[in-house]
């Protein structure tokens, strides 16, 4: 996914991204007018967009400065830790200025069951996770 990005973006600094299993919003500076933002949408192989975002005031997020590997453990590690039963459904935000740890540019990784059971932990660009919020 962050290679078809790559590719239409034109880079890998965002604003801001949510990813769910099936599909992912991205939200990107534009090149011509850096104050604002357009989205664009990841599902099924294909890069759909630009759609009008808004301003921010938030630092850009270098999604190639991520360690994706660390993925699979962060999202075993939220099934174990965060309190929700399965089925458990999954989400992950990176957040260019997250306010609860000295590491502001961090990876959100949320896991919930049918109830809203759950919560999510705060994992640094590594992978290393910083604080369990459930």
């Amino acid at each position: 996914m962050i290679v078809d990005l790559k590719r239409i973006i034109g880079g890998t600094k965002i604003v801001r991204m949510t990813i769910h299993p099936t599909h992912a919003s991205v939200d990107v500076p534009r090149k011509d007018d850096p104050e604002v933002y357009d989205s664009y949408d990841y599902r099924d192989g294909e890069v759909t967009g630009p759609r009008k975002g808004s301003t921010f005031d938030t630092p850009l997020v270098d999604l190639a400065k991520f360690n994706w590997n660390a993925l699979p453990n962060l999202l075993k590690k939220a099934k174990q830790d965060l309190g929700a039963r399965p089925p458990i459904s999954h989400h992950l935000i990176v957040e260019p200025n997250y306010s609860f740890t000295s590491t502001k540019q961090v990876l959100l990784v949320y896991g919930s069951d049918e109830y809203g059971r759950g919560g999510y932990l705060v994992a640094s660009p590594q992978g290393r996770v910083l604080k369990v919020v459930s």
